[in-house]
Formats: C-alpha cells, structure tokens, sequence
C-alpha cells in the first residue's frame, strides 16, 4: 500500500511539473532573438510548445531563424525586424504580434549593444579616461532605453487581457558587480562601462514595473547571465573559468532552465526579482 501510495504521488508530481513548464499556446516575444543567446531561447520556447516571436535588427535575418523553428515545431513563428531603440519599430513590434497571435503572454527583453557588437566602431575598448560619449550614448541608448520602449508596449498588449503576463529583462553579472579588469589584460576586448551601467539599470527598471503591475498579473524579473563562451582567446576562457566556482564559462544551453521557468506558470510568485546563472561567479 505505502508503494502504491509513493508512485501515485511520484505520479501526481510528474503531472504536476509537466503542466507548471508547459508553454503550449502561449505568445512570447523575445528581442535580439537571433543572437547567441536570444536563438537558444526561441529554439527552446518552442520545443515547449510556444509560438514565438523573433525581434531583431533586419540584417540579422530573423524570419530566417523563425522559418528553422516553423519547420521543426508545430508552435508557430514569426519573425520581425525590430531595431530596439526605434520608438515606431516597437510599436510595430506588438502591433504585428497582436495582430497574429491577439494576446501576448511572456517577453524577453533580450536586445543589447555587447562588445562583440561594437567592436567595428574601433573606440569601445578606449580607457575610460579617453571613453568616447558617442560610444557610451548608443550602449545606453540600446540596453536601456531598449529596454524601456520594449517593456512600455509589451506590457500595454499584455493588459488587453486579464490574464497577466512575464516580462524578463536580461541583465548580466557586470550589472550586479564590478569585473576583474587584470582577466582582461593583453586581451583584444575588455569589459566596459557603459555595458555595466546599462545592465545595473535593467534591474531597477524591473524593480519598479514588478511593484507598477503587480496588481495586474504582470510579473517582471531580471534573469542575470555569466560569461558566455563564445569562441573567446584560451586563455580569456581559462582566466574566466579559474574565477568561476564551477570551473568554467556558461554555454548557452545553460540559459535555457531559468528562462523557460520565468516566463512558465511555474514562476506564477515571482516578481521584481534577479535570478543568477553564473555558475557561482557572484558568490565570491
């Protein structure tokens, strides 16, 4: 009887879980999404059963990307070009979203000027002391005020209903803590500082919607990546992995548990607050 007790509630659990993680039906938009992080979450999204939307710069391609997904997955996918620091292009954004789908359940507000991104502008390594404004203007411009246009409209299509929604802001560790600038040293890429202001800011932008649309149902995170390896010198990666508890950089599929939690049911109690994937990086 005590067996036939366990297994039914081993049983109960397994259902239970498979519904809290279940995206099936649901619409979420997720922004940058052809990059090395946004990719894996819409590939993920709708392996769960999402329909998704791709959001990104036009030369990044994403109908391409959302044309991959519609091909393995029965969820659907759209993909529209969106530059994030263009007021009419997020409005058009959701627009077009909602004229698909009619509702909007999740967002990741996943856009940002990273290095990689600004390394054609030749300055964005400049020592501070010499830090060109035009450079720190366009990360802001990008990560934050990105970020505000995004959450503005998005959270707008999520109120058509009465059903709430999630919005996660992608930050990162440099937001929370300041780097270890010697990691850098004879490298061709260095750590920032508008990136890390810009990343500080995203939480208290969720901060303040979590408490603005708590009673709305519209719940607001930061999800809070580490390094992410991605085809770095040798020895940055060793450098970086020597500081890191676990031993190494993030892969990307390290992303994708925390962020289907976030926009899933089962993170339906959680608002206004940072979830860390850095393999322990901040804990030192």
């Amino acid at each position: 009887r005590a067996s036939k007790v366990i297994l039914t509630q081993i049983l109960y659990m397994t259902k239970i879980s498979s519904e809290l993680f279940n995206l099936s039906g649901k619409v979420i938009v997720v922004t940058g999404g052809t990059g090395l992080l946004g990719s894996v979450y819409c590939e993920a999204f709708s392996r769960f059963g999402a329909n998704v939307v791709v959001a990104d710069l036009s030369e990044s391609n994403p109908k391409k990307l959302s044309k991959k997904i519609n091909d393995f997955c029965k969820a659907k996918s759209i993909g529209i070009d969106c530059d994030v620091t263009i007021e009419k292009d997020v409005i058009n954004l959701f627009a077009v979203t909602l004229n698909k789908f009619g509702k909007v359940d999740a967002i990741v507000n996943n856009a940002a000027a990273t290095g990689e991104h600004l390394m054609r502008k030749g300055k964005v390594f400049s020592d501070f002391e010499e830090y060109p404004l035009a450079v720190w203007e366009e990360v802001m411009k990008v990560n934050l005020t990105g970020s505000f246009l995004v959450a503005r409209e998005g959270g707008k299509a999520m109120l058509l209903s009465d059903k709430g929604g999630s919005i996660v802001n992608v930050s990162s560790t440099y937001g929370v803590v300041g780097p270890d600038h010697q990691i850098y040293n004879n490298m061709k890429f260095k750590s920032f500082p508008a990136y890390s202001a810009s990343k500080a800011g995203i939480h208290g932008l969720t901060r303040w919607l979590a408490t603005y649309w708590g009673d709305k149902g519209i719940r607001v995170n930061t999800l809070v990546p580490g390094g992410v390896e991605n085809k770095h010198d040798p020895e940055f990666i060793r450098r970086y992995s020597n500081k890191t508890p676990l031993g190494r950089m993030a892969q990307r599929e390290d992303m994708i548990g925390m962020a289907v939690y976030l926009v899933s049911d089962a993170s339906l109690y959680a608002t206004g607050q940072q979830y860390f994937v850095d393999g322990g990086w901040t804990a030192i």
